[in-house]
């Protein structure tokens, strides 16, 4: 071998491994290590419009923030007449677009593929969904096919709640107080993925509400029935495992993680949800209501149902990233006795540790990176953004190697011709 030859080898060597740095430095990461407790420093970031109460979910879309108020609607959509506002808020917290739609809303998310936002109504009963398409001012109105509720041997009960959209515009929406008491075999769905045609939300089970699970966490065995019955909220992570749905049980004090979407029969597993510490009164689960993952800096806005019904907002630049937020609401009638307030979840243990917040009520928590900041304007003219930090990290880094290669070429070349 030459030894130009072998200064060529060496010079795609270097040129290679650059750009295996470059690559990897660009590639989304995950980590499910055991979450440092942050400090936050909540500031008002929205108030609450006259006449509306209530706050609960929170999503956005085209640069700005979605806050659904439940006024006083019931969780069947009674009584007759009753409805929730829907509150489109720019960078300054400033209103700028209202909707309303009928009963109460429970599940608000942004579909971005299609520049719209999905809100769930009523999730026990008499439950529909609704959708705002960006520029128009009333929510389009779908019936579910079929059904979500089911009638046992206590009524009837069931509707949906949270809804998750993945990046391919895959639907999944969670089946909300599934009937317990149904003939057996008793296996009602907890998860739906969800197709809009026309006027009408075609429903199929993702998986059931006593799908067998393998136990993760303090409590980690084989795989058993996982006997849920509330399903709320959820959100998909494109970065975990190909594609991973966090479904959360409120009521359960559990979280399921499924993969293998797209397979006949999802890869399930459950987490059993503990307190890092007792409530002051007495021993409880957690049972969290929103959960949501911190990627890096950008701001955590979470929603307060408290009395002052206020949004919040949260610088996270200091925040470890891959750390997972939870909202622990004050506990209703026939709930466990926890202690309200904003939490961190730990993915391999399950155990759930307050974070000092001063949050009244928590329910909807939302991250916005960095790169999505929100913005100030009407709804009507804002159009859907995305963030391109990863990509241009990965493009200058290439850039980089393809240069180093012409100049080590241009080199040689003087050095054979001198």
């Amino acid at each position: 071998m030459t030894t130009d030859s072998k200064r060529s080898r060496r010079v795609a060597t270097c040129a290679f491994s650059l750009f295996l740095v470059f690559a990897a430095a660009a590639a989304p990461t995950l980590s499910w290590a055991t979450p440092k407790v942050p400090l936050v420093h909540p500031v008002v970031f929205a108030h609450h419009p006259d006449g509306s109460s209530k706050p609960d979910d929170i999503t956005t879309l085209g640069g700005l923030i979605y806050v659904t108020y439940q006024n006083d609607a019931g969780k069947d959509g009674t009584p007759v007449g009753s409805f929730s506002t829907i509150i489109a808020y720019d960078s300054t917290g400033r209103s700028v677009a209202t909707y309303t739609i009928p009963g109460r809303c429970d599940g608000l998310t942004a579909d971005p593929t299609h520049n719209q936002i999905l809100a769930t109504a009523n999730e026990d009963l008499n439950s529909s969904l609704f959708v705002i398409t960006l520029g128009t001012v009333q929510p389009k109105h779908h019936t579910y096919s079929p059904d979500p509720a089911q009638t046992g041997s206590d009524g009837s009960n069931g509707g949906t709640d949270a809804i998750s959209v993945t990046p391919s515009g895959t639907l999944y929406v969670a089946h909300s107080n599934p009937d317990p008491k149904l003939p057996a075999p008793n296996n009602a769905a907890a998860v739906y993925t969800m197709t809009l045609r026309g006027t009408t939300a075609q429903l199929k089970p993702l998986f059931g509400v006593n799908d067998p699970a393998a136990a993760i966490g303090a409590g980690s065995g084989p795989a058993t029935p996982m006997g849920l019955t509330d399903p709320d909220s959820n959100q998909y992570l494109p970065a975990l495992g190909g594609g991973t749905l966090i479904q959360g049980a409120q009521g359960d004090s559990k979280l399921v993680m499924a993969t293998n979407l797209g397979s006949v029969k999802p890869t399930l597993k459950q987490l059993k949800l503990t307190n890092a510490t007792t409530p002051r009164h007495g021993a409880a689960t957690p049972q969290v209501d929103d959960i949501v993952e911190v990627t890096g800096p950008g701001t955590l806005y979470a929603v307060d149902q408290g009395p002052s019904a206020l949004v919040y907002a949260m610088d996270t630049s200091s925040i470890t990233p891959g750390t997972f937020f939870a909202s622990q609401p004050a506990p209703s009638t026939g709930d466990l006795p926890n202690d309200p307030g904003l939490r961190v979840v730990d993915l391999t243990t399950g155990v759930v540790t307050p974070v000092a917040a001063g949050l009244i009520s928590p329910k909807g928590l939302l991250f916005v990176p960095a790169t999505n900041k929100t913005v100030s304007g009407s709804a009507s003219d804002i159009k859907t953004s995305t963030s391109t930090t990863s990509r241009t990290g990965l493009y200058a880094g290439i850039t980089l190697v393809v240069l180093v290669v012409i100049a080590a070429a241009f080199v040689l070349r003087r050095r054979r011709h001198a």
